[in-house]
This record gives structure tokens, C-alpha cells and sequence, in this order.
């Protein structure tokens, strides 16, 4: 066997390499819960500025707009001249930056690190060597790790990765008939663990010019989607307290398909010098400085008309009125429009905003599951597992409800599932095959009930405490209190999970809202409540909704169940929730396309969306948020968001150790960071960070998707989330935080949690801190005044 000189990278050095390599790749949940997912969480310890350029390396382009559409949004007036001079100093003048993008360098098209199968289709015209190993790694790890899909088990399926795909390899002819040769014995010559094998292959392959950190980044980054698969695999052993390797199991293939090649093509010495002598090249670190800054003013600009459009900081209610009726919902964009037209239509209401889990972190396995799965941000580990009762009396018909369920999911999941297969067949066999009692009418139309009796009330008296402090309702209770969760519907629908609720694991939060409705109700839980400061009046009843963004239609559970002498508030609310429905459906008609409908009408046209199994753009999700306001509703009651802005209540005077600002920048900020940067990705790279067009979408193995019928998994949102067929809905700006606290207040939290604290130290989200009527904007550690336009 041919090898290289003597490395120049020791085994501590690679083992380093190694790990910095793959903590870049972000994690890819499957489709049953999918959730957004920051895709350069694994960098965001690094400026905005670098990890572009460290992402240029991996992918071939910066994740940011390009220089002519920098120079489009500011001809059309998006970046306004005061937001231009905002972001320039003695180094970056204005000329300097209007300069660079008439310019642009041509730095905007850069190549990234090379692969050897990348060398190799440079050199050889027609050859597909990149697109055979994606294949050949898509359809080994589809086979390893299917969920549900598959009727043929691997033998092989126990072993882990790399060891399972070595001793396959060695018979795979595949690689051969396209013409790699001596491929299987070259994979017989391999070391048997992963570890030896990427010492061995990255030895052949090593480039003295490149960085392995960058090369190993690159490596995995043409697998992207199984390579974010696998971290999530790791990431689930790491945070209960194990250890994966799965993703290095991923590194050890995907680099012997690459020395594989090396082994068969680079037989004369000037080929192989050529190899070695390749050096990247990355856009000027200057450009993308300039580039930087370019966002950064496209930014100012809307926090600037937010900033315009919010009041001044003081409840203009009399606070010791009590409210008709409290509702809180999940501080998802789509709940702004209903929590502003439910106000207008109930003005003596409450609305309230807190993460959509409702502090009641649990794991759940309902009737039918194979497991248990978490309905909770994918950033905790439910430290609660709760049953359900099913009211169902009649067994039998239980059974058949979930025989139907998982048939119906399993034909979902299935290769005649994807959009081809409908167009080819027509709709009209979708419909015999959904047949009557398949076709979806809510969003849950079998809503889990948990089993109150199954779970420790310490522990739901715990929660229920947290739970009120989080979301500042401490006092002043109103006599009927909703808790509403949302979900979403479609048919024929992947990426379904992604309507659902972030904040509860990719779930619709009923059952969140259930268990936080039904504990609060408990006598046991509000003597504890009690003796902690927290004092519900007898005549307060908790009830929980759920809010199915699709049809804007909020159901009440268990409604039935409160004293009689709460059916009258009941009426009032659900008249009033039926009119903010209307309401929110009409102001979201024209961005579905269906302007001109009204009422019933308007409200067929679109719950029907979500029972065409040809739908591809069932609702907008929460495309285009920009922005996370923390604070006061008062700031913003009243005001027009635009379904943009997450809301989160916060009372800053009640929080004396700073612990609710504490849980609020590292959680649901987090979190909406997390969602935000997932569609600015998905917008400025769809490409890389996107996955593709959903009417070619095949469901691989029950775990995600690839685009056709090959390649990798596909990462992010589909092109139909973020574009309506002319043009793009979403914009691409880096989430803004605008927080109702003092200055001293956010620096001491920061201070304590670095990791949030690089965040805005990086560029990767902006803050604003709101006192009073003055705003100021967090930047470099430092603050300084920032006035709205």
C-alpha cells in the first residue's frame, strides 16, 4: 500500500482535531419531533465574522446575504443612510463600505477545503466521485439506523457503524462497477476501529497546507445531514451522563471512501505533489468584515422601526383591577396575532406570554408509542415521566384507534408518501386510501389526558411554583385562567413536527397545558403554592386550551369539568376566542394567497389546507421572525407585530435575585435564537442549510428526508417554508432581544452564564435593554443610547 511521508499531525494534535471538528457539526433531530436548530451552534463560541469564514472552508460560502443583494435591499431603501452610518468608524467610512459592495472582490464564490473525491472530479471531466460516496454513506446509514421503514433488518444492524460498514464494504462490488479500483481490498487492508482508521486515512490523505480541523470539517460537512443526525444521537447519550461516538464512527467512512480513492488514482509522484500542495483560499478577512457590517445595518434598520412602534415602559391599567379572564399563551410569533385580537375582543382580559411547555418539563409515552418522548425544550432532560388516561371506555375501539394511527403513519412515512407518488396516482386514491376516519380535523383530535394520580404532587407543586414566578402571575388572579398550548395540522406532511411547538420538543402543547391546568386546580398544590407567597383565590379555575395555528381555532379541554359557576366566564372566553380567531385568520389570509374570503368561507379555504395531502405551504409557521420582547405586555398591547416577535412576560420589580431574567436568557432565548437562526440559515444558504424542494422530499428510514431518490439527508427548513413561489417571505435577520430590565441587571446575569453571554459578544443575536422610555443597545460589553426612527 502507498503511503505519505511522515505526518505532520501527532495523535494528541488529531484526537484535538477531531473533537473541535465534529462539536461544529449541529444536531439534526428526526421528523417525529423535528425542532429548529441553530446549524452553527457548534461555532457559536467564535465572532459572526470568523465562523463565516471557517463555514467558506466547510462549504464553498459565507452564511450571509451577497454583496449585491446588500446593495439591492439599500437602493430599495431597507438599509436606510442612518443605518449605514451606524455601522461605520475611522477604519470602515461609508464611501469604504459603498465601495465594497459595487465591488464585492470577487470574493463571494470561494472554493472550500477539498476533499480527495472533490480533487478528483476537478481532474477527471464527468466524473460524480462526491455524489457516489454520498450515496453509498446515505444508503448504509438508512439501512443501520431506520426507524420504522424498512422490511429487511441488516445483520449488521448491532455492530456499531464503522465496524458493520467495514466487513459489508469488503463484498460491496458497487464501488468497483463504477470504477474504483481494487476497493474492497483496499477496504480488507483497513484497521478494524474507527479511531486506527482515521489516523491511517487521514496519514495518506494529509495536506501540509490545510488544517485538519478544517479538513475533518469538510469531510463531514459532505454528509452534513447523517452528521447532524449522528451528533443528535451523541448529543441524547452525552446529556444522560454517557458518551457517543457515533458521529466519529461517521468520520472514519466518509474518510476511507476518500484514501479508498487516493489508494486507486494517485500512482505518479506530480499528482500526488499536486494533492499535497493545495492550499485554500478564504474571502479577505476584510470583505467579510464589510460584509458584517452590510447585515448588521440591514438589522438596525427594523429594530428601529420595532423600537418606533413599542410605548413606553408603565401598565397604563389600574393594577389592582382584576382581569375577566388571563390566557396565557406560548411566546410563539403565531400567537401574537391571536393574543392582540383577543384583547380587542375581550378588553377587560389578560394575556400573558411564557415558554409553551409551561414550566411542567415532562417526558410522555402515549397509547401506541414505541417510547417515551420529551415534551420539553431539547435544551433540558424531563426529569418527569407522565401516563395518560384515555376516556375511551370501549377497548376494542381503542385498539383500532391506534391500528389506524400507526397505519396511517406508517403509509407517511413510506417511499408512497412523497409528492411524486401522489401526482403520479392522482389524489383521488389518497382519498380512498385515507378513507373517512383518517382524515385529520384538529390538530390533536386525541388529546392525552395525564394521570394526575400517577405523579408526585411535591413534584407538581414544584413545578407549579416555578411555573407562576417564570411567567411574573404571582397575584391578582383572575377567576378563570387559561393555559394554551398550540400545535398545527397537515396531511402528507414530513416536516409536520415543525408547526408544533418548539418549546415542547416538536409537540403540540396540550399536554403540557393539561397537566399545568389540572395541577393548579389541586388543593394539595395551592396549600404549597400558599405557603410560598403565592395565594390563589378559591374562585380561580385553571383550564387548558389549545390553539391550532393552522385554523386559528382555540379549543378549551376539560372545560366541562370546572363548578358550574364558572360556565358563564367559560362562554364569554370562547365567544371571545372565536372572534379573535376570525379575526387573526382575516389578517393572515394575504399572506396565504386566499384574499377576498371571509368568514365561513375564509375559515373552509383554510382549514382545508391542512387536509390536502398536496399542500405544500399548509401555514407560514414562523416565518420571518425577527425579534424577542421581554417585559411588560403593556410595552406592546395594542401594537401591530406582524406575527414577527416572540413575547415574553417578564416583571423585572418582582424578580429580586434575578433568577427568572436568569432562566429566560438561557432558555426561551436561547431557544428563539436557535429558531431564528434556523431560517436565517435556511434563507441566506438554502442549499446547504435548507432542505430542498418539499415536492420531492422521500422520507429515509423514518428519521428524516433526502431530495429525489439519493443523496444525503437534508437539513433545515424546506424551500416552501421561507418562499412563496415568487419570492422569499422570510428575511434574513439575526434574532433581536429588546428586554425590560436595567442594564446592571443583564450584565450581572451575563456575567454568570458565558455561554449566553458569547452569544452577543459574537454577533450571533442583538440586545436592546428598555428603561423607561430610553433604549439602549448591547455591543462589544459595552452599552450605548439607541433611538428608534
Amino acid at each position: 500500500m502507498q503511503t505519505t511521508d511522515t505526518t505532520s499531525t501527532s495523535p494528541v494534535q488529531l484526537s484535538a482535531a477531531i473533537q473541535t471538528a465534529t462539536r461544529r457539526i449541529a444536531p439534526l433531530w428526526p421528523l417525529t419531533h423535528f425542532v429548529a436548530v441553530n446549524p452553527f451552534v457548534g461555532l457559536t463560541g467564535q465572532r459572526f465574522q470568523d465562523a463565516c469564514r471557517v463555514l467558506n472552508r466547510a462549504t464553498g460560502k459565507m452564511p450571509m446575504l451577497t454583496a449585491a443583494q446588500y446593495r439591492e435591499a439599500y437602493a430599495s431603501g431597507q438599509i436606510a443612510e442612518q443605518d449605514i452610518e451606524s455601522v461605520t468608524d475611522e477604519h470602515w467610512p461609508k464611501q469604504r463600505l459603498l465601495d465594497l459592495i459595487e465591488e464585492a472582490y470577487g470574493n463571494e464564490q470561494m472554493e472550500p477545503v477539498m476533499t480527495f473525491a472533490c480533487f478528483m472530479d476537478g481532474q477527471r471531466p464527468h466524473s460524480h466521485w462526491e455524489v457516489l460516496i454520498i450515496d453509498e454513506i446515505s444508503k448504509w446509514c438508512a439501512v443501520k439506523y431506520d426507524d420504522n421503514q424498512t422490511t429487511w433488518r441488516s445483520p449488521w444492524v448491532k455492530d456499531e457503524l464503522y465496524a458493520g460498514w467495514r466487513e459489508a464494504a469488503e463484498h460491496d462490488c458497487n464501488p468497483e462497477a463504477y470504477g474504483l479500483s481494487g476497493y474492497r481490498e483496499f477496504i480488507k487492508s483497513l484497521p478494524r476501529t474507527a479511531d486506527e482508521t482515521i489516523a491511517h486515512c487521514m496519514q495518506l490523505l494529509e495536506q501540509p497546507e490545510v488544517d485538519p480541523v478544517d479538513f475533518i470539517h469538510r469531510q463531514l460537512m459532505t454528509v452534513s445531514g447523517w452528521a447532524g443526525y449522528l451528533r443528535y444521537l451523541d448529543r441524547e447519550k452525552e446529556l444522560r451522563g454517557g458518551s457517543g461516538n457515533e458521529l466519529v464512527q461517521l468520520l472514519a467512512i466518509r474518510l476511507a471512501y476518500d484514501a479508498a480513492l487516493h489508494h486507486a488514482f494517485v500512482q505518479d509522484g506530480s499528482q500526488r505533489s499536486y494533492w499535497r500542495r493545495i492550499k485554500p483560499v478564504s474571502p479577505d478577512r476584510d470583505y467579510v468584515e464589510g460584509l458584517s457590517r452590510w447585515q448588521q445595518a440591514y438589522e438596525l434598520g427594523y429594530q428601529r422601526e420595532l423600537l418606533g412602534m413599542l410605548k413606553s415602559g408603565g401598565s397604563e391599567q389600574d393594577e389592582q383591577a382584576r382581569p375577566a379572564v388571563q390566557a396565557v399563551f406560548c411566546i410563539d410569533v403565531r400567537s401574537e396575532r391571536l393574543r392582540r385580537h383577543l384583547e380587542a375582543a375581550m378588553p377587560a382580559a389578560q394575556t400573558i406570554g411564557f415558554a409553551g411547555f409551561f414550566g411542567f418539563p415532562i417526558s410522555h409515552q402515549g397509547a401506541g408509542q414505541d417510547k417515551s418522548q420529551a415534551r420539553c425544550p431539547v435544551l433540558l432532560v424531563p426529569p418527569l415521566d407522565c401516563p395518560d388516561v384515555d376516556s375511551s371506555t370501549d377497548p376494542k375501539r381503542l385498539i383500532q384507534k391506534w391500528s389506524a394511527k400507526r397505519t396511517w403513519k406508517a403509509f407517511q412515512n413510506s417511499a408512497a408518501s412523497c409528492f411524486s407518488f401522489v401526482e403520479a396516482m392522482g389524489l383521488g386514491f389518497i382519498k380512498q386510501l385515507a378513507g373517512p376516519d383518517t382524515k385529520v380535523k384538529s390538530c390533536c383530535p386525541t388529546t392525552p389526558k395525564p394521570d394526575l394520580e400517577a405523579l408526585p404532587i411535591e413534584t407538581l407543586a414544584e413545578m407549579a411554583e416555578g411555573a407562576l414566578r417564570n411567567m411574573s402571575l404571582t397575584r391578582n388572579f383572575a377567576r378563570l385562567v387559561m393555559i394554551c398550548g398550540h400545535g398545527s395540522h397537515s396531511s402528507n406532511n414530513p416536516y409536520a413536527s415543525a408547526l408544533d411547538c418548539g418549546a415542547c420538543g416538536g409537540h403540540a402543547g396540550d399536554l403540557n397545558a393539561r397537566l399545568a391546568a389540572m395541577a393548579l386546580n389541586q388543593p394539595k398544590v395551592r396549600e404549597h403554592l400558599a405557603s410560598k407567597g403565592i395565594v390563589i383565590p378559591e374562585d380561580t379555575q385553571f383550564v387548558a386550551g389549545l390553539h391550532d395555528t393552522l385554523s386559528d381555532e382555540v379549543e378549551l379541554l376539560d372545560a366541562s369539568q370546572l363548578p358550574e359557576s364558572h360556565h358563564g366566564d367559560v362562554q364569554l372566553l370562547c365567544e371571545a376566542l372565536k372572534v379573535a380567531g376570525a379575526a387573526t385568520r382575516a389578517e393572515r389570509a394575504s399572506t396565504l394567497g386566499i384574499e377576498g374570503l371571509e368568514g365561513e368561507e375564509l375559515e373552509k379555504e383554510i382549514m382545508g389546507r391542512g387536509q390536502d395531502t398536496s399542500q405544500v405551504r399548509p401555514e407560514w409557521g414562523l416565518a420571518n421572525n425577527a425579534a424577542i420582547l421581554i417585559g411588560d405586555r403593556a410595552r406592546s398591547q395594542g401594537v401591530n407585530l406582524d406575527g414577527r416577535v416572540f413575547l415574553h412576560d417578564y416583571d423585572h420589580s418582582a424578580d429580586k435575585d434575578l433568577s427568572v431574567l436568569t432562566l429566560i436568557l438561557c432558555a426561551p432565548v436561547v431557544v428563539a435564537s436557535w429558531i431564528n437562526l434556523q431560517y436565517y440559515g435556511s434563507r441566506v444558504n438554502p442549499s446547504i442549510y435548507g432542505s430542498g424542494d418539499k415536492a420531492l422530499h422521500n422520507v429515509l428510514g423514518g428519521i428524516g428526508v433526502m431530495e429525489g431518490n439519493g443523496g444525503d439527508l437534508r437539513t433545515g427548513l424546506p424551500m416552501q417554508s421561507i418562499h412563496d413561489g415568487e419570492k422569499f417571505v422570510h428575511e434574513p435577520r439575526r434574532l433581536s432581544v429588546l428586554l425590560e430590565a436595567p442594564r446592571e441587571a443583564i450584565d450581572q446575569v451575563l456575567e454568570s452564564q458565558p455561554g449566553v453571554k458569547e452569544l452577543f459578544d459574537n454577533g450571533w443575536i442583538h440586545l436592546i435593554a428598555l428603561e423607561g422610555s430610553a433604549s439602549y443597545r448591547y455591543a462589544h460589553g459595552g452599552w450605548t443610547a439607541f433611538q428608534p426612527t
